[in-house]
């Protein structure tokens, strides 16, 4: 179950949450290795990418602003 969160459905600065599990996919046994964990993981990394995402974002929004002419007063 681990897919990349910037996965061939993604359009630039787009990115698609990860599937929570079903519930009948976890059995609520404690199980060593979950199907919950693995997602968990998965939304650790779209956290990342989208904080990613949004610095990338701001960081070409200033140098644009940089870069535009300034008017004299």
């Amino acid at each position: 179950m681990s897919t990349s969160p910037l996965s061939a459905d993604t359009r630039d600065d787009e990115l698609v949450l990860p599937p929570e599990p079903e519930r009948p996919d976890c059995c609520n046994g404690g199980c060593a290795i979950c199907v919950l964990d693995g997602w968990y993981e998965e939304m650790d990394a779209w956290r990342q990418e989208c904080r990613a995402i949004k610095a990338a974002h701001a960081a070409r929004q200033s140098a644009k602003s940089d870069a535009s002419p300034k008017l004299a007063d």
